[in-house]
């Protein structure tokens, strides 16, 4: 495949030749979105201003901050870790390397704990294991205006990048993020929570080096690897969570497509009722929940 040079560079032009150039170097996955998207950042315009003058030329100088960026896209760099930030549930999150990229059918796990909140306004605790970004946490209290929540990571960047998100979205006086493993900050059990959440490590070891590069080689492992059957974290963080629910408290869980069986099994042995499997909108098993 060859990609001719256009004589004028437009926005029109620019994101033919980069869609066309993108896929040339193997990126088959939305090559045109990455090229709207890095172009409307270099030139700090809204995506939608390329649209409403899509013959305007560029300058060398915008063509030479559009190249850098591209040159990043080529060599798999994540679209989320060039921009900076990543759209979860109908707002901005700041995201860098060392943060796991907030992904759509994470919104499933969102959107089954509202489901599961009998009243919206209740004055509701909720814990976030693994926060990362702070996407999850920062979203149901966004939803929720009179819930508060807890943050926890044992990585540095994750942490740091939640307290920005955090601060950014005005949640500061709501949410907290903490340092921690798992539950480590309340193995003293001082405090009861009404919902308990995590996205956790789920892909089995061996298949990480099958993922695509943008995952495998930029996204921390940490974040990422289940142990040899994907289920390790699920093992230590479904029994341990059971006495930090208040009665009748919501346990919710990203998991794999093909892990329902399992972690409803390990549910039901921890003693949870109410143990309920939850599809995301591609219809794979995404999120379990249940009921202490």
């Amino acid at each position: 495949m060859t990609v001719s040079t256009p004589e004028i560079w437009t926005f029109r032009t620019l994101i033919q030749w980069t869609t066309q150039w993108l896929t040339k170097q193997g990126i088959v996955d939305n090559p045109r979105l990455d090229a709207e998207l890095l172009l409307a950042h270099a030139l700090k315009l809204r995506r939608l201003d390329l649209f409403l003058d899509p013959d305007r030329p560029l300058h060398d100088d915008e063509l030479n901050r559009y190249k850098v960026l591209i040159k990043k896209r080529a060599s798999r760099e994540p679209v989320a870790y060039i921009l900076g930030s990543r759209e979860f549930w109908s707002l901005t999150f700041r995201v860098g390397p060392g943060v796991l990229i907030p992904r759509p059918e994470t919104e499933t796990l969102v959107e089954r704990i509202l489901e599961g909140v009998a009243d919206r306004e209740a004055t509701l605790r909720i814990l976030d294991v693994g926060v990362g970004s702070g996407a999850i946490l920062c979203a149901l209290l966004d939803e929720l205006p009179n819930a508060t929540g807890v943050g926890v990571d044992r990585a540095a960047e994750a942490l740091a990048c939640a307290r920005s998100n955090v601060d950014a979205l005005d949640l500061v006086a709501r949410a907290e993020i903490v340092e921690g493993d798992l539950f480590s900050p309340f193995n003293d059990q001082s405090e009861l929570f009404d919902v308990i959440v995590s996205n956790p490590p789920y892909i089995a070891s061996a298949v990480i080096e099958t993922l695509e590069p943008e995952v495998r080689d930029h996204e921390p492992r940490g974040a990422l690897d289940g142990g040899a059957d994907g289920l390790a974290c699920y093992r230590a963080l479904i029994p341990a969570s059971k006495p930090l629910l208040k009665s009748g408290g919501l346990l919710a869980l990203e998991i794999g497509y093909d892990q329902g069986e399992a972690i409803f099994d390990l549910c039901r042995e921890a003693g949870f009722a109410a143990v309920s499997i939850t599809q995301d909108h591609a219809r794979r098993d995404r999120v379990i929940t249940a009921t202490a």
